[in-house]
């Protein structure tokens, strides 16, 4: 009698194994994935063209873009606390800036001067930016910390000019 019960005890067993099999033999489904060249290249959002060079001079980042296209749509970061940033406006021609400046969490970053083609400055402003632009060439918003606030100033932002 025992016996029998072992065996019908193993038949149960034996006839679970292939559920499990089949349970686990599960093939991944494969969606059809359609890539964006132009957001996998390691340059910021719509601004291939106009992005015309960027460099580093010992704290400072200096982007060099062409104003004459703008609107004109960043992604940018600040990896070190005293760096700047220095967004050189090329063949500016507009009566007008506006910038905006929108960080992925809290940042203490705000557009600190504006140089205008006379090596003149004004500032400091804020997260935005609204000057009358009453000279033609090329204008420098220069982007850093605020002294006077607390927080971090690394991290990656967005930066809109129109």
């Amino acid at each position: 009698m025992n016996l029998l019960k072992l065996k019908k005890n193993n038949f149960k067993y034996l006839t679970l194994i292939p559920l499990f099999l089949i349970a686990c033999k599960k093939e991944p489904e494969i969606k059809e994935q359609k890539i964006d060249t132009v957001t996998t290249i390691e340059k910021p959002v719509d601004s291939l063209s106009t992005i015309l060079k960027t460099e580093k001079e010992s704290n400072q980042n200096i982007v060099t873009v062409d104003a004459s296209k703008m609107p004109i749509r960043l992604n940018l970061e600040i990896t070190n606390p005293n760096d700047q940033l220095i967004l050189r406006l090329e063949n500016l021609d507009q009566p007008k800036i506006k910038g905006y400046l929108k960080t992925e969490k809290p940042m203490n970053l705000r557009f600190n001067q504006i140089r205008m083609p006379d090596n003149t400055f004004d500032g400091p402003f804020s997260q935005t930016i609204e000057y009358d632009t009453k000279q033609k060439g090329e204008y420098w918003l220069i982007l850093a910390k605020s002294n006077m606030a607390d927080g971090t100033p690394v991290g990656k932002f967005f930066l809109k000019l129109e």
